[in-house]
């Protein structure tokens, strides 16, 4: 009796562990498929392999479009994702009134690859009239997108302030201070134009010509204005505002020097580089510029870090004399970019700007090489996130894409004038007889309005309109066409 209750004890114990050993061996089957499965690791029941693909996210604005992969259509509407193999995708998102969107896409193995920017045209878009201009001499977007700042006539010291952020715009208008801008001698033409926001958007410089003579002055919105030639005494050619302190701006002198001004303290910096040709300020703490030929032939570009008083230089090119030489930098998610323009190449490259008054050296790594067909007189990078790099001349913009790492070119329907404009961070926008948008390597042209005015367009903050001018009979208008359909 007591070996029988022995023996049926073992066989417990012997069912318990194969129990136990074949739940572990589920667990762990289980375990290993979701692990697979996240990584994109799928059957194909074409030739009984596992295969790693990628997870494609979708997004459309609006939203509730239908997606279309090579020949399927998914079984739901953005937003979206799904799997997908390893490979050249043709991606289709349509939506019942509104223009189809198009595009050839690489889906990377076990990569993450976001579909969430097209922005769909409404097929009869809805057009009102948001302000009514005597004229516009020129006109500047804020860097908020909230307000439309015109100069109407270029000899009136007049801004009229458009708000942008609502369903029913408002325009107001801001005159420059009669003391602050130095009067003109009789029988002299004299001209006033928009120059810049400041980062804030809360303060906009004007420029002022009269004769020969040039004079900088700025205007807050709420109607307080400074004469910056005037006050501080300084012959500027060029200015920008520092990326967040609306007290600092960075000058170029009429004699090739970078200096900073504090409008605070009223006070000039010395020069914290010579020989400048030009700068450019894209991130917060790093003023990139590029010189002119020194008596050698020499050009450089180089940097001033925020608060430094002293440049250093990046690269120097000895055969860019009569070439074209341009740089700027950016921050995309932490990682710090310089892309420099010279002798029809864009070079990209990533590493670290350490302080330029300290010792530290300059180390970075070239992480694109790219020919440019056309030149690229300007170079920059997209807004807000800095992940597309920009080079453009004529009616081409080349770009790179950060993230995905690879190139394009966009080619606009008329030769800019104002340089490169953004909708949003993958939209370019290029205003003059017809205006449209494009995504950000050229592909789904959008015209999105007729018979414009090579003035800026821009989205509305809460993205429902695309703002753009017009001339009618008399007057000048801003119009809004509302993104969604009817």
């Amino acid at each position: 009796m007591h070996m029988q209750k022995h023996r049926n004890k073992r066989r417990q114990q012997i069912r318990f562990a194969f129990v136990y050993t074949l739940m572990a061996l589920a667990v762990l089957s289980i375990v290993t498929i979701l692990i697979l499965v996240v990584q994109g690791y799928r059957y194909n029941r074409f030739d009984g392999k596992i295969e790693q693909g990628g997870l494609v996210q979708f997004d459309s604005r609006p939203s509730g479009a239908t997606v279309m992969v090579d020949d399927i259509t998914l079984a739901n509407r953005t937003a979206s994702k799904i799997t997908l193999s390893a490979g050249r995708h043709t991606v289709t998102m349509s939506r019942d009134g509104y223009s189809t969107w198009k595009k050839e896409v690489t889906v990377k193995a076990g990569g993450l690859l976001w579909l969430n920017y097209p922005l769909l045209f409404p097929n009869n878009p809805n057009i009102v009239t948001s302000a009514t201009y005597e004229g516009v001499a020129n006109a500047l977007v804020s860097p908020d997108h909230k307000i439309m700042a015109v100069v109407q006539k270029s000899t009136t010291p007049t801004v009229s302030l458009t708000t942008l952020d609502t369903d029913s715009p408002t325009t107001r208008s801001l005159t420059l201070a009669t003391a602050s801008v130095t009067p003109a001698p009789a029988d002299t033409a004299e001209a006033f134009s928009l120059v810049a926001w400041d980062k804030n958007s809360t303060q906009l410089i004007l420029k002022h010509t009269y004769g020969d003579k040039t004079e900088y002055l700025t205007l807050n919105i709420d109607g307080k204005t400074h004469n910056i030639t005037t006050e501080l005494g300084v012959d500027i050619a060029k200015l920008s505002y520092s990326y967040t302190d609306t007290n600092l701006l960075y000058v170029l002198t009429s004699t090739h020097e970078l200096r900073r001004l504090n409008m605070s303290s009223l006070t000039v910096s010395g020069p914290l580089a010579s020989n400048v040709n030009n700068f450019t300020i894209n991130e917060e703490r790093v003023v990139a510029y590029e010189t002119l030929p020194d008596a050698d032939g020499v050009r450089t570009v180089g940097y001033v870090s925020s608060g430094a008083t002293k440049a250093k230089t990046i690269a120097s090119f000895s055969d860019a004399n009569d070439q074209q030489l341009a740089v700027s930098t950016g921050n995309y998610y932490g990682v710090h970019y310089t892309a420099i323009v010279h002798n029809n190449t864009l070079t990209i490259s990533k590493g670290d700007l350490p302080a330029s008054d300290g010792g530290a050296t300059v180390a970075l790594k070239e992480v694109a090489h790219i020919p440019l067909a056309t030149g690229g007189g300007q170079v920059g990078f997209s807004p807000e996130t800095n992940r597309m790099v920009y080079a453009a001349s004529g009616n081409h913009i080349t770009t790179y894409d950060l993230e995905l790492k690879s190139s394009a070119v966009v080619t606009l329907q008329e030769p800019m004038t104002r340089g490169v404009e953004w909708l949003d961070p993958f939209h370019i926008v290029a205003t003059g007889q017809n205006s449209y948008y494009y995504d950000f390597d050229g592909t789904n042209g959008q015209l999105f309005a007729s018979n414009t005015l090579n003035q800026p367009a821009t989205l509305s903050p809460n993205e429902k309109y695309i703002y753009y001018f017009a001339a009618t009979e008399d007057k000048v208008v801003l119009r809004r066409v509302t993104l969604t359909a009817n």
